[in-house]
């Protein structure tokens, strides 16, 4: 049995009952002052057993989580979009007692008394002991991850908190780290390639160690994007630089590009070759559609942390915890494949081995994510932002002024998942036929079908499978905007370069919504639903390519204009409210 201990003004009656399910004996509540934290002290040092510190509300899984994991452990928040501090917990396990009590004294004898749980991970991690924060960055739960790469990332961490290095530091370093791994896997020399797997791995774990930092203090929402931005782009550009380099091996056969490395020339004769077209072409395509897996993946984890109120790793675990973890294919293992592949049989196969194990993963992902979202209590996981503009659900999803137009029409009435489905059922069946056989206006007719899921812009959303539709609208614009380009002479890359930017338009305005900075309508960049149409209308008039290349270069630059004058602006003014409080402490002590 665990003792609970809740820092807040009064215990929340759904969370003790929570607590209570979930067989811990005792809660007791304590201040969000230095006397809270002195009743934590006094509290480890008399239980003879774990002890649970919470702050806010917590979701039930996560709870379960934690009483279920070996060894001190934590859950962070999700930098809520509500203003005040952080939902957190942190299990403390009997031999981390001591170094508890000490922690919360050491706390409490401060003068801005820290109200968060991420302060006192931060001091038990200062104070030499190894805590398990469970949302530390994205794809956080793999086996690479925590049994190889944490350990040395807690130490990097340390190291950089010691020399008051940010996040934002390490993330940087981390996306320099990658991009530099991308260059060399562009290169053919097998030397090259270990340098890159090299790089690679120092990357991921800079990432890692950012991660664990960020999550050990109340970070901004700009840090949490920046971490998720640095490792989508290290992974785009590592896919990049890997179907470059297919254009550079010169093979005896049109059909082998992309069969390279030790033993890539064994498989020129098979079918491997000729998959999704031969020659550098047909590398492009699966470039394209490994990076539509992860972008649609990671749009559909999003959807349902936002559903389940708690990052999508954190549940309980099975017997068979290790291999799930590895079955799952998160981002180490995926690093690991690309390594191994690359250097072993080349890019065709890298890509073949991805689009493969990462289709099936996130099917296998999303059908346990659609078994438990039956069991959600609906209002437990409406999140605090929901009730801001641009907090829920809704806005994750990137409408433009079109299909705002349109959703006004209904007022809202019409539920949004099933017009989406019938749309990307229309789309994919299209593209599966070939657009590039669809004549004059008729290409708009994917286009058209997809403008079905503008009716549900207006819904609240709030339907049991809902936050599939964000997720399914990328994949439908992202296998039009693929069909189309591919089927109307617009070279690889720069298909692969346009879909790369609106992925990371759709993740950015969920990650905006998610601190409840979210957009009724996605203007400046011009919505999905704004981006297909303007593909479609260029297509018809035959000048795709230039069109791809406008909206590419468009998309980019707005990327990187509005993480400098949106995410840190507004990461700057956080930081001001936060120590405002305790300047005006210090200011009334002098007087």
């Amino acid at each position: 049995m665990t003792v609970a201990l809740v820092l807040a003004g009064e215990a929340d009656a759904g969370l003790c009952g929570q607590l209570a399910a979930l067989g811990v004996r005792r809660v007791d509540t304590a201040e969000r002052t230095g006397p809270g934290l002195l009743t934590v002290a006094a509290a480890a040092r008399a239980a003879g057993e774990r002890v649970l510190v919470c702050a806010d509300t917590v979701p039930e899984q996560v709870l379960a989580a934690l009483l279920g994991a070996g060894g001190t452990a934590a859950f962070t928040g999700m930098n809520a979009a509500a203003a005040g501090p952080a939902a957190g917990a942190l299990v403390v396990d009997r031999p981390d007692l001591d170094a508890l009590a000490e922690a919360a004294e050491s706390l409490a004898a401060t003068d801005s008394a820290p109200p968060t749980v991420g302060a006192l991970i931060g001091e038990l991690t200062r104070g030499g002991v190894t805590v398990r924060v469970l949302d530390a960055g994205s794809d956080g739960q793999g086996v690479l991850a925590q049994l190889v790469v944490d350990p040395a990332a807690r130490d990097v961490a340390r190291w950089a908190a010691g020399r008051q290095l940010t996040p934002a530091a390490l993330f940087g370093c981390s996306l320099g780290l990658g991009l530099l791994a991308a260059v060399w896997f562009s290169d053919l020399a097998i030397r090259a390639k270990l340098l890159a797997a090299a790089a690679l791995a120092v990357s991921f774990l800079a990432g890692r160690a950012g991660s664990l930092l960020a999550a050990t203090n109340r970070s901004a929402p700009a840090v949490t994007w920046l971490g998720a931005a640095c490792g989508l782009l290290t992974e785009f550009g590592v896919y990049a630089g890997l179907a470059v380099s297919a254009a550079l091996a010169g093979p005896p056969a049109p059909g082998a590009a992309g069969l390279t490395g030790i033993f890539g020339g064994a498989l020129q004769p098979t079918t491997v070759a000729g998959w999704e077209g031969a020659g550098q072409a047909g590398v492009w395509r699966l470039a394209i559609l490994a990076m539509l897996v992860v972008g649609v993946r990671r749009m559909a984890d999003l959807g349902y942390e936002h559903e389940a109120g708690a990052p999508v790793g954190v549940a309980p675990r099975s017997v068979l915890h290790t291999l799930e973890q590895a079955a799952i294919f998160p981002a180490g293992e995926r690093y690991v494949v690309i390594v191994a592949t690359a250097i072993l049989f080349g890019p065709r196969v890298t890509f073949l081995v991805l689009v493969a194990w990462g289709a099936v993963a996130a099917g296998g992902v999303l059908a346990a994510q659609v078994a438990r979202s039956a069991g959600l209590d609906r209002a437990a996981a409406s999140r605090p932002g929901d009730a801001r503009p641009g907090g829920g659900l809704a806005a994750y999803r990137g409408d433009g002024v079109v299909s705002s137009w349109l959703g006004r029409l209904v007022q809202g009435r019409l539920p949004p998942l099933p017009p989406v489905l019938v749309g990307l059922f229309v789309t994919c069946v299209l593209a599966f036929l070939g657009l590039g056989n669809l004549p004059g206006i008729l290409v708009l007719t994917p286009a058209e079908a997809m403008m079905l899921a503008a009716l549900g812009a207006r819904h609240p959303h709030d339907g049991r499978l809902d936050w599939l539709v964000p997720a399914l609208l990328l994949a439908g614009e992202g296998v039009f905007l693929a069909a189309l380009g591919l089927s109307h002479r617009v070279a690889g890359w720069l298909v692969f370069a346009l879909l790369a930017a609106v992925i990371m338009r759709h993740v950015d305005l969920a990650y905006r919504a998610r601190a409840g900075r979210g957009v009724p309508a996605d203007v400046f960049g011009l919505g999905w639903d704004g981006r297909m149409l303007l593909a479609g209308v260029a297509a018809v008039f035959g000048v795709a390519p230039f069109a791809y290349a406008t909206i590419s270069v468009y998309l980019w630059l707005l990327f990187c204009w509005d993480f400098l004058s949106g995410w840190l602006g507004s990461a700057d003014g956080d930081a001001v409210d936060r120590d405002g409080p305790r300047r005006r402490r210090r200011a009334k002590a002098a007087a």
